[in-house]
């Protein structure tokens, strides 16, 4: 799309620059910057800005351009449920068919920030330029209570996880359904993820999720086998009961497993003593 090619409303021109920055189109992104006036500070009909089209493809350049005529726009929120179809964010968003038109689902949606969405993505250097920003929350929340840690934990972001921690993120953070990162790394079978969750002093390793779930029942239910083991080994437990009377040794698919996990609980008791 050229501008002096035929009226063109700011809206269009503001989802031309969002695919730009969703394909890490440096070189494109700058030049649309140069031609259209006030691109920058542009929002689309969600509220969604440059820092968080820049988070999603990782364009460093203008996102570090937009937070210097802006600095509150570094930790900014928005509502990102209309930017499934237009971003096709199937690596931070599952797909959900008629998205956009539920209200409910929208509400559920908002409260990214870009530190948020770039950690889901698995932009590392928009994440460290982000942390090294004050005005970025490391541990801002979105409308499910979840913060970039989660998301850093349930794809399997080691080194952005890294960060995060390093940056103070809250080990134990709780969402609305009372997941925790590392309910979502071991749910997920991510063993670095994990190990890198219970070398932090304050975790909790039996925390329960809304269904009375700790993260050694979810590894034992997605039959995450590796990641099971390591949370017995180092003390988790394997007889706390959910909601439903379950507890890990419930949900164990396969003898073999079963076996491990009694031996890496014992190996846990016999570091205790």
């Amino acid at each position: 799309m050229e501008v002096d090619d035929g009226p063109a409303t700011m809206q269009e021109m503001v989802r031309e620059f969002a695919e730009l920055l969703r394909q890490s189109n440096d070189e494109g992104a700058k030049r649309m910057v140069t031609r259209v006036a006030g691109i920058l500070d542009a929002t689309d009909d969600s509220g969604r800005s440059t820092p968080h089209f820049a988070a999603v493809g990782g364009c460093l350049p203008i996102l570090q351009l937009a937070i210097s005529q802006d600095k509150a726009a570094a930790n900014r929120t928005d509502d990102l449920s209309f930017s499934l179809k237009l971003f096709q964010l199937a690596a931070i968003f599952p797909p959900k068919a008629n998205f956009a038109s539920d209200r409910k689902e929208r509400q559920r949606r908002m409260g990214w920030t870009p530190l948020m969405i770039a950690a889901s993505a698995g932009r590392v250097e928009v994440v460290r330029y982000l942390l090294s920003l004050s005005e970025v929350d490391v541990n801002h929340r979105n409308n499910n209570r979840q913060t970039a840690l989660h998301y850093a934990a349930s794809k399997n972001h080691a080194e952005i996880a890294h960060l995060l921690l390093e940056a103070g993120a809250d080990v134990n953070a709780a969402d609305k359904f009372g997941a925790t990162p590392l309910h979502r790394a071991a749910s997920q079978g991510h063993e670095r993820i994990v190990r890198m969750l219970l070398g932090q002093p304050k975790i909790y390793i039996d925390a329960r999720n809304s269904e009375g779930n700790t993260p050694l029942f979810l590894a034992c239910e997605e039959g995450r086998e590796d990641a099971a083991i390591f949370l017995a080994r180092n003390g988790a437990s394997l007889t706390l009961k959910n909601k439903e009377e379950q507890c890990a040794l419930d949900v164990v698919k396969t003898s073999d497993l079963l076996t491990k996990l009694r031996n890496a609980e014992q190996h846990a008791h016999a570091m205790q003593h």
